[in-house]
């Protein structure tokens, strides 16, 4: 089925957060804007980030509660919904990712405001104040957005700059904003006349036919987007189990919780960049890969948040194999068996089409099996964790290990495969990335192991 997709923004978009804030700042502050026409309260009233913090704290709930939408809005959403157009609320609104309390009670405003006001989402996408670029590209590529409707000029000028078509509600701090991608709006009436012009010039998504990587290395860029977008619709449309993935996250969290004492003590590691894991789930962990118990380090820095990723056969009846049967935490496939391999491929792609976390480790094998891979820093990685993050859109989120005197986990930043970029290249860019992060880990055990000198 080819279905329209639509990403629609909260603030700014679906209300009018510039009048709220000036309103409300003005009886906070007790003082007029400095620069009316700004984003931010912090630029609007000329405050640092506590005050912000501050202000949000006193006036959000509020906010999430009574502010009126916007002219339009609920009719042009509900006519796109009976149409058949897939909606998605992609929001970075204030403390919504927060993992205690706090995020808890904002989600929860969020979701409510939602119902009340009559709208229906196919999904909400938190995502990250502080990366809300990354994090809204995340989102778009994961939904297969077709278009995004959005007002913050920077969240809007990265999307477009990455391909993606963007309608941007004027206001009057992204009237500078200007891109080939970006079709700027007026109104919720203007939306949707847009919208319809989109879905109808959009192309039909054709049938999907396997091809193997010799193939596809022959296609060129245009027939390679065709590929791997038929074969994401073929993935999504695969039929899974809701309740057994919802079986599968409870045990998940039973193990994490009833193991985490001694697996902390057994698996505790200085960590760096925890701040770079996404908020917002379906994406894939790319890892350096040391021994057997790599997984439990990367779940100690991931806390309850299952994940799942390939693991050999031959350890299925092991303590390790039956922990990932319980959990359904592994794909197991016979790494001699060529369809073992294809089908376990399909079957991790499904899971992260699925909104899953999964975890690969793009060396193959463990590094430190033999005296020949300890010499090194790293193997040469497989083209295998990219190729899954080209066909599902999922962003890659890269780690690495080391153990010396202390064991480090470091986290990097995003990275991202686009259905026409190079493979080779991309495969590249993300074993330098980990490699480096591990020599970084390698300089910081050396100076630490001279202090205890």
């Amino acid at each position: 089925m080819n279905k329209f997709v639509v990403g629609v923004d909260a603030d700014g978009v679906l209300t009018d957060m510039t009048k709220f804030n000036i309103e409300e700042g003005r009886k906070f502050f007790k003082r007029e804007p400095v620069k009316p026409d700004a984003y931010s309260p912090e630029e609007m009233f000329g405050i640092n980030k506590f005050q912000k913090i501050l202000f949000g704290l006193k006036v959000l709930d509020k906010y999430c509660k009574k502010t009126p939408l916007r002219d339009g809005a609920k009719e042009v959403l509900k006519a796109l919904k009976s149409e058949g157009v897939q909606l998605h609320e992609i929001t970075a609104r204030m403390f919504t990712t927060d993992k205690g309390v706090l995020g808890l009670h904002y989600r929860r405003l969020f979701q409510d405001y939602l119902k009340n006001n009559g709208l229906d989402f196919d999904s909400i996408q938190y995502c990250s104040e502080d990366f809300s670029p990354r994090d809204k590209y995340m989102a778009c590529l994961k939904l297969d957005v077709d278009v995004m409707i959005e007002d913050k000029p920077e969240v809007a000028l990265y999307l477009a700059e990455q391909g993606v078509k963007v309608l941007l509600f004027r206001a009057p701090y992204n009237t500078e904003v200007s891109h080939e991608n970006i079709i700027p709006v007026e109104s919720w009436k203007e939306c949707y006349e847009y919208i319809q012009m989109l879905k109808n010039n959009k192309k039909a998504v054709a049938p999907f036919h396997y091809l193997e990587l010799e193939e596809r290395e022959c296609l060129t860029k245009e027939q390679q987007v065709e590929y791997f977008t038929s074969y994401k619709s073929y993935i999504k449309n695969l039929q899974v189990n809701e309740e057994a993935f919802k079986k599968s996250k409870k045990r998940f969290k039973l193990l994490y919780y009833a193991t985490f004492i001694p697996f902390f003590i057994a698996f505790h590691s200085k960590k760096k960049g925890q701040e770079n894991i996404p908020y917002q789930d379906g994406f894939i962990i790319a890892c350096n890969h040391l021994n057997s118990f790599d997984q439990f380090y990367i779940s100690q820095a991931l806390g309850a948040r299952q994940f799942c990723g390939f693991a050999a056969s031959t350890i299925r009846h092991t303590i390790r194999g039956r922990m990932f049967d319980f959990t359904q935490g592994a794909v197991f496939i016979d790494r001699q068996n060529a369809e073992s391999k294809k089908n376990g491929e399909e079957e991790l792609a499904k899971r992260i089409v699925h909104d899953k976390i999964a975890l690969i480790f793009p060396e193959g094998t463990r590094k430190n099996k033999d005296e020949e891979g300890k010499k090194k820093i790293q193997l040469p990685f497989k083209l295998g964790t990219v190729s899954l993050a080209q066909k599902t859109g999922a962003a890659i989120l890269p780690m690495s290990l080391y153990h010396g005197k202390h064991t480090y986990l470091k986290v990097g930043e995003v990275q991202f495969v686009k259905k026409d970029d190079d493979l080779a290249q991309a495969n590249e860019n993300l074993a330098k990335t980990i490699e480096s992060m591990t020599r970084k880990s390698m300089k910081e055990d050396k100076v630490k192991s001279k202090k205890y000198k």
